[in-house]
């Protein structure tokens, strides 16, 4: 990426665009980081009709589009716009990153919106899976909205060892992202792999 500088705070930042709920509100929030990750001086997001930002555009500043596409889909439009000081192609390529972070984000959120109306019994859906009871349980809490840092808060675990159970659920599980994850708890009962019997 040049010469772009990566911080915790950015880390932070890119980790709260996993977090999809409430999904209304899911839009406007994850536009505002994408656009405070690229350096944006302002940003609007336009999903369904429905548009949402902050700051004018500025008539000085570089303005930039990136499409929202959920595979083949176009499910909304960013757009961004950059001081004179930071148009680069970091800032372009983060921000189309982002954009289909965003993207997967909504297609999620609105998978979950639209689920039936039925409650999601986690722990039952997790029962038949090679999960241990505080691995359901930080499944439980990160399909409840709760970031890394808040399960560690509410459990007395460290963030660290919250992320070593969160690889040991995606390896038992068969995914690969936290959204992947919420994807599948959210899909169909059948969704997960059973689990291999154990050697005699």
């Amino acid at each position: 990426m040049g010469g772009l500088v990566v911080t915790i705070r950015h880390l932070e930042l890119a980790e709260e665009l996993f977090e999809i709920e409430p999904s209304a509100t899911y839009p406007a929030r994850a536009a505002a980081i994408v656009a405070q990750l690229a350096g944006a001086a302002a940003h609007r997001v336009v999903v369904d009709g429905n548009e949402a930002g902050q700051g004018g555009p500025d008539a000085r500043g570089e303005s930039f589009a990136v499409p929202l596409r959920a595979g083949k889909a176009d499910v909304g439009m960013l757009h961004l716009w950059f001081g004179a000081d930071n148009r680069g192609e970091d800032a372009q390529r983060i921000a189309r990153w982002g954009g289909r972070l965003i993207a997967r984000g909504i297609a999620y959120s609105k998978r979950i919106a639209t689920g039936g109306g039925r409650e999601i019994d986690v722990q039952a859906l997790l029962a038949s899976t090679p999960l241990t009871p505080r691995e359901r349980d930080v499944v439980g809490r990160l399909v409840a909205g709760h970031s890394t840092r808040e399960i560690a808060t509410n459990t007395g675990l460290t963030v660290a060892t919250v992320n070593t159970y969160l690889k040991r659920i995606f390896a038992k599980l068969g995914v690969h992202s936290r959204v992947e994850l919420l994807a599948r708890v959210t899909g169909t009962r059948n969704s997960f792999p059973a689990p291999s019997p154990r050697p005699s």
